[in-house]
């Protein structure tokens, strides 16, 4: 036996959001086949609108809908839902849970089937929808629930969906900070100019681990909205929000905003990173100012960003802490008619101090 319901559910910054009634919502870092992913405890459906109203239908199923069948949708993906506590709803990032939908979990906690069909994600990407024009069917199943369900979930069902559990966390963090003084053999912690590399101690022949090698630099577009550029964590919310710049850029924890002569529309955006702050100043740019910011979950990004088809960068690719950034700007007044876009701007950026404390 099945149900279903509708409901026009609003959304923010491209996400729809499906999680328990109560408690802290686990952050779903990325989206690998575009619309959905999820992990232990929540789920992202990605919507092609930035911000507005999207139409979703929920249908509850016995068990999985024969076939995946897509006629008359555009996209349809598959996860798996785990719920520790049987009370996962839908509803859009910050916004309240639609009370027409029904709870996703009725069985309990445990292991569920969710399909996503979604249609018109492409008709205004980055856009605002004060009518709904992308329609999402979500379809959920249970696959194991129970009162035995949710005991089963305390072990290995991380594991089994690839992801890394506690115990495996507190295995990497001691040998990651290990003191090789205290044990012989252990690779040493070196400051180095991008973040930190290991050397082997007291154990020659040993292969020494890096951290990765910076990103190469990034060209792309990025979406303006009233004057401004913004830069931050699209997971999560900040604390607050700086004041638009009379300058280039102004900062506030896990926010940047970049001020932009165009007041709606694309920009063009070049990204770099370096080692230490630039010694010289870019040639060929208008306008040049320098911020130091802080990071407190590692994840920054230039909301609406567009690159030749890869996912758009995360600047502090290092993790947490203080980073300085250069913006650059220019506005190529009186250029030819083309189709890049006329006001462009390159950002620099480079580690201060990283790490959370």
């Amino acid at each position: 036996m099945s149900t279903t319901a509708r409901a026009d559910v609003h959304v923010s910054y491209h996400q729809i959001q499906v999680r328990e009634e109560e408690g802290d919502v686990p952050v779903v870092d990325g989206v690998p086949n575009g619309l959905t992913a999820s992990v232990p405890g929540a789920a992202v459906i990605r919507t092609g609108i930035h911000t507005g109203v999207v139409d979703v239908t929920v249908r509850l199923a016995d068990a999985p809908p024969a076939g995946a069948a897509a006629e008359g949708w555009d996209e349809v993906e598959e996860v798996e839902l785990i719920s520790f506590e049987g009370g996962m709803r839908l509803a859009g990032l910050l916004g309240d849970l639609p009370e027409e939908l029904p709870v996703l979990t009725p069985h309990g906690p445990g292991r569920y089937g969710m399909r996503v069909h979604a249609r018109g994600r492409d008709i205004d990407y980055d856009g605002v929808a004060r009518v709904p024009f992308e329609f999402y069917l979500v379809t959920v199943w249970p696959i194991d629930v129970g009162p035995e369900a949710r005991r089963r979930l305390g072990v290995g069902v991380a594991e089994e969906l690839g992801l890394p559990g506690k115990s495996r966390d507190l295995r990497d963090r001691a040998r990651h900070f290990g003191l090789p003084t205290q044990e012989p053999g252990r690779a040493a912690r070196v400051e180095g100019e991008w973040g930190s590399v290991t050397r082997v101690e007291r154990e020659p022949g040993r292969v020494a681990r890096a951290r990765p090698v910076p990103p190469t630099p990034v060209r792309g577009t990025a979406l303006a909205s009233e004057h401004g550029l913004r830069i931050g964590n699209p997971y999560r919310e900040p604390a607050a929000e700086p004041e638009l710049p009379g300058g280039l850029v102004a900062a506030v924890p896990d926010l940047l905003v970049i001020r932009t002569l165009k007041r709606q529309g694309r920009v063009g955006v070049h990204v770099r990173w370096d080692a230490a702050a630039p010694r010289l100043p870019v040639s060929r740019w208008e306008q040049v100012e320098e911020i130091e910011f802080v990071t407190t979950t590692g994840i920054m990004q230039i909301e609406g960003m567009h690159t030749d088809g890869e996912r758009p960068p995360n600047l502090t690719f290092q993790g947490a802490g203080r980073y300085g950034l250069q913006v650059h700007g220019r506005a190529r007044r009186g250029e030819r008619l083309s189709n890049r876009p006329g006001e462009s701007y390159l950002l620099v950026i480079w580690p201060v101090a990283l790490g959370s404390s």
